[in-house]
């Protein structure tokens, strides 16, 4: 009897052994990456107005928390808005209608303006960050 207790006690932590392994495999390969952002279904189109920049949600999907205005400054997190390449940086008097502090999510109707003069020549691209896309563009 006690070779057989021995036996089946060896198969036992044979089998646990590679049930653990089995679940750490499981959730490493599971996780895998995050999986990829879906481009938005959305618009916009960028104006210049009496010294100011202008973006207009013209179209599709809301682009949820696309920044945080406070005091009229601009924290940009999923929608950035680029100046000849590189981040528009506002430290005061942007707004959304008369909304000047808070988190956005800007949808269709929504007009960011942001107190920027834009010279001639210069391209204004609005970016929807997590896929990397492109939703409006404009060389001046």
């Amino acid at each position: 009897m006690r070779g057989v207790s021995t036996l089946i006690g060896t198969v036992f932590l044979l089998g646990l052994t590679l049930l653990v392994f089995g679940v750490y495999v499981l959730g490493v390969v599971g996780r895998g990456g995050a999986a990829p952002v879906r481009p938005l279904q959305a618009a916009v189109r960028v104006e210049s107005e009496e010294g100011m920049l202008v973006v207009r949600h013209v179209v599709g999907e809301t682009v949820p928390k696309a920044f945080k205005l406070y005091n009229g400054a601009v924290t940009w997190l999923n929608l950035v808005v680029k100046l000849n390449g590189e981040n528009l940086s506002v430290t005061g008097g942007a707004r959304v209608g008369a909304l000047t502090t808070g988190m956005v999510d800007f949808g269709p109707g929504s007009r960011l303006e942001l107190p920027v003069s834009v010279g001639r020549g210069s391209t204004v691209t609005v970016v929807y960050v997590p896929a990397g896309q492109i939703l409006g563009e404009k060389e001046f």
